[in-house]
């Protein structure tokens, strides 16, 4: 596969919109629908089960901060971003692989051809949503076309939608192929998965539920080459699991009073800083694992702290949630004699860092992926005389003199 063909591919959509405003074409349906990938009425109300995985007396337990050099980290994260036009609504994505360093080794679609792993049987990473552009036949799948987009809110689920197919390819091909070479080495192969590993209930981002099984299976994958896959969630806005909790519920009323509406990061936050709690400088804290239950599938979460130092203000510590199953935790506890939170710390405290740096950096490199295509396309369109949207041409203009500056 040419390292050009994301390139080309942008170059030949950009021609086939342009081509679209000096011919016409007759109407095409497409069977491809919204509708046929995300559903919003059948499970925004399954019942989710919440339980703890291991009895504590304490919510917070401090976590020693160990380095094994011995473990080999790998973060996934996804990007996309969308191009509006008269003629068609277009979504770009795309899925990167980093190691601890941090060094880049693999990338959906890649723009040049020095990494470690490059795809042979990726996803596609443009959707184009139109009724009447014909597109070209020499783009070798990397494109996806849909019928129209009913309404403009729709663009960001297609989005969604595209960045959670990208990451489980990224789980099932790249993730275990590197997986393999690096065992093989004699290192402890993790893979730390930007947000959860997967949605149970959907009601927060209403993907079809069938898509979750398919994620579901690519990390079942993983794990039955014993490939443990940390999902790491750093938005907690919108999670209520603790509140759920009969066996803290004590503890939470005498901490910090009627807690009934408060979500996770707030319950968190709360107690921390309560008068229950006032010595939590310098340490790693982690609530008890807690199993979550819906609709077949469970997991495993713990949430976990990283105070600030005495000398930074309350709002500089973090808080994650990890997820897992419990398969990895068996791998990871009985094959690689630790636990979750020690492979996150060893992807970011002894790093140096606050944060995963694998996802950190493939994070960056999604985004940068993405932009550059985003432009190249923009421009294609532009600089032939094509119209796009108004509010595109504004994001592409901010972009072109931030760099200019």
């Amino acid at each position: 596969m040419s390292f050009t063909l994301p390139i080309k591919t942008i170059n030949s959509l950009g021609n086939d919109i342009v081509k679209s405003y000096k011919t016409t074409s007759t109407q095409k349906k497409f069977s491809l629908t919204l509708k046929d990938i995300i559903d919003n009425d059948d499970i925004n109300e399954v019942e989710t089960n919440v339980e703890l995985y291991e009895y504590s007396s304490r919510f917070f337990n401090s976590k020693k901060i160990s380095q094994d050099k011995n473990f080999f980290m790998i973060g996934i994260d996804s990007s996309s971003r969308a191009i509006i036009t008269p003629e068609a609504d277009i979504m770009i994505s795309a899925v990167s692989i980093s190691g601890q360093g941090p060094v880049e080794l693999s990338d959906w679609p890649y723009l040049y051809p020095d990494l470690a792993y490059i795809p042979v049987k990726p996803e596609p990473f443009i959707y184009v949503a139109s009724d009447d552009l014909n597109i070209s036949d020499n783009t070798n799948g990397a494109i996806n076309q849909i019928g129209f987009l009913d309404r403009e809110d729709d663009i960001s689920k297609f989005m969604d939608y595209s960045r959670l197919k990208l990451e489980s390819w990224a789980l099932i091909e790249p993730s275990n192929a590197l997986g393999k070479y690096f065992k093989n080495k004699g290192k402890k192969f993790v893979v730390m998965l930007d947000g959860p590993i997967f949605l149970l209930d959907n009601k927060n981002d209403n993907l079809r539920f069938e898509l979750m099984l398919n994620r579901v299976k690519s990390v079942e994958m993983l794990e039955e080459q014993d490939i443990p896959v940390i999902g790491v969630v750093k938005r907690l806005e919108r999670g209520k699991i603790l509140g759920k909790l009969q066996e803290f519920a004590d503890a939470f009323e005498q901490c910090i009073g009627h807690y009934t509406n408060f979500n996770d990061s707030l319950i968190i936050q709360k107690m921390l800083y309560s008068s229950c709690y006032n010595d939590y400088y310098g340490k790693i804290l982690t609530t008890p694992k807690i199993k979550v239950k819906s609709n077949g599938l469970e997991k495993i979460i713990e949430y976990v702290l990283i105070p600030p130092s005495k000398f930074q203000s309350i709002n500089k510590g973090r808080i994650f949630r990890l997820e897992y199953t419990e398969k990895t935790l068996d791998i990871l506890t009985n094959n690689y004699n630790t636990e979750p939170v020690q492979a996150l710390i060893n992807d970011s405290i002894t790093k140096q860092n606050t944060e995963s740096i694998t996802i950190a950096y493939s994070d960056k490199r999604g985004k940068m992926i993405t932009q550059v295509l985003k432009d190249l396309l923009v421009n294609t369109i532009v600089g032939r005389g094509a119209p796009i949207s108004y509010d595109t041409l504004r994001e592409a203009e901010a972009e072109w003199t931030k760099r200019k500056q």
